[in-house]
């Protein structure tokens, strides 16, 4: 059955990807600030757009019945505008949303950084009490318990680990450094981490939103976690490279390198992955999920097998000459 759903967040990555799904389905309305950004993803005809920001826009159509808030900060100049947007933001826009009659559900996407680490053989589970480490963490926990405390309609909460696919920025720099031969890793130790591939993602998001589940968490990840050096050398063989040096950075001069880019990143006002919160995040050697709730409540279960899903990946930032 065909309804009508509102996204924030569309022209971002895994934004682009869930319209994508969902357009000729359903009636997509897209909440955007830059109309020329919906263009580029060829969705401009296909979507409805409303223009504005969580803060200010135009006003919602009455007939929404779903949304899904993708909308959120993941760089960040100065630490406050981490709450600015992910809290702040999140507040008022569910302002906005009181006055939908139609309102059926509401879908906040947060993230694992939002409950913290894991212990080594213990993937985190919904019911753990969430622990963040990093400034961009507690501002997406703060969204969340803004959507349990004032959703003006049912909610759902997802939680995604690293999330990777075409259109994805963020393992970019990491990927360059692999084909050059690089593998830095930061320490001697291990690190495991749960991810997902985008389309699997967007289509467990999809399922959790028309299911009849409300006012929970799901954790939607990849069953089996997976091992950074692996991972980066599966992108290796994918590459054509077949001899790898691995760089182990001691940790204390992985802070000062995250130290020196924030300096940078705020003296020429740029955003940039790789940061002091970012690195409070890395030093932690198990990042884990158990997707077993969502598996069994809605069936989810990846579609693509990882090695497939890296390849596509590869693929896409080579074709778009990124790589």
């Amino acid at each position: 059955m065909s309804v009508n759903i509102l996204i924030t967040g569309g022209t971002g990555f895994v934004g682009r990807h869930l319209m994508e799904t969902l357009v000729g389905e359903h009636t997509v309305f897209a909440l955007v600030r830059d109309a020329a950004r919906l263009e580029k993803t060829g969705l401009g005809g296909k979507v409805e757009i409303i223009h504005g920001d969580l803060f200010s826009c135009d006003p919602l159509p009455e007939e929404i019945d779903l949304v899904f808030h993708l909308a959120g900060l993941t760089k960040a100049i100065f630490p406050s505008e981490f709450v600015h947007v992910n809290y702040q933001g999140t507040k008022a826009f569910l302002g906005k949303l009181k006055g939908l009659r139609r309102l059926r559900k509401v879908i906040l996407v947060s993230s694992l950084a939002a409950a913290g680490p894991s212990d080594w053989d213990e993937p985190l589970t919904e019911e753990m009490e969430a622990n963040p480490v990093s400034l961009y963490g507690r501002s997406k926990l703060m969204g969340e318990n803004v959507v349990r405390e004032e959703a003006p309609s049912p909610f759902l909460i997802v939680r995604a680990p690293i999330v990777f696919g075409p259109g994805d920025m963020d393992m970019l720099d990491a990927l360059k450094l692999v084909k050059k031969g690089m593998l830095p890793l930061l320490g001697k130790g291990r690190r495991r981490f749960s991810i997902i591939y985008v389309k699997d993602l967007v289509a467990g998001m999809v399922k959790l939103a028309l299911s009849h589940f409300e006012n929970e968490t799901f954790y939607l990840a990849n069953p089996s976690a997976v091992e950074w050096e692996e991972f980066m050398r599966l992108a290796a063989r994918l590459l054509g490279k077949q001899r790898m040096h691995a760089i182990h950075i001691p940790v204390p001069l992985g802070r000062l390198l995250a130290g020196c880019a924030e300096t940078y990143c705020r003296n020429f006002r740029q955003r940039a992955i790789f940061n002091l919160d970012k690195f409070r995040e890395m030093r932690n050697p198990c990042w884990t999920c158990s997707p077993r709730k969502a598996e069994e409540s809605v069936h989810f279960a990846p579609h693509f097998a990882l090695e497939e899903a890296l390849d596509s990946t590869i693929s896409w930032y080579r074709a778009n000459g990124f790589l």
